[in-house]
């Protein structure tokens, strides 16, 4: 065994082998296992105890072989400095300030500015269309498509995969169950 190593490790699967001994042999066994572990070279005349001892010898070797290796890895990692530092927090200097600024989180003009305006253009794109289908129709169309949360920097419309205006159209008025088809039924409308 290594130097200075303290443990090995038995795998549970030598149980079938242990099982298949009496109680006399598995502990001849273990001794066995305990002396080769701690280098005493055990010798045994006893045919059982050799075989069921040879595959747990094999296996401690490539764990030996396994572990040597990983503390030669370890000891270059170490004269190369270890693991790196975690780096500092900013301290202002080279143009690095202690407190980054945050960014700016005031969505009331910027946001509402961007979306009244795409909002105007929705709107007009609809106009296209409104002998086709009818102002209340394009209305109820409109305030469901350009819908938006306060926060949000999109409406429900630019958050779709894809979004066909004619096809959207279509199924609206498929889905409307008859809803558009009086012209004398008065709706609120924006395009009065």
């Amino acid at each position: 065994m290594a130097e200075n190593k303290k443990s090995f490790i038995l795998y549970c699967d030598i149980i079938h082998t242990v099982n298949l001994l009496n109680d006399s042999d598995a502990g001849k066994l273990f001794k066995h296992i305990l002396e080769y572990v701690n280098d005493k070279n055990p010798i045994t005349d006893d045919m059982t105890i050799k075989i069921a001892f040879e595959p747990i010898k094999q296996q401690l070797k490539r764990d030996l072989i396994r572990y040597e290796n990983l503390c030669e890895r370890n000891a270059k990692n170490g004269k190369n400095g270890g693991r790196p530092k975690k780096p500092k927090k900013p301290n202002g200097i080279n143009g690095k300030s202690e407190k980054p600024k945050k960014a700016d989180n005031d969505n009331d003009n910027d946001n509402d500015n961007g979306i009244e305006i795409r909002k105007e253009k929705f709107n007009k794109k609809l106009n296209e269309y409104l002998q086709e289908y009818g102002k209340q129709m394009l209305y109820d169309f409109f305030m469901y498509w350009t819908e938006h949360g306060d926060n949000d920097k999109k409406m429900r419309y630019e958050k779709e995969k894809t979004f066909g205006i004619k096809a959207r159209l279509n199924t609206w008025k498929n889905r409307s169950n008859g809803k558009y088809d009086n012209p004398n039924q008065k709706f609120k409308s924006m395009w009065s």
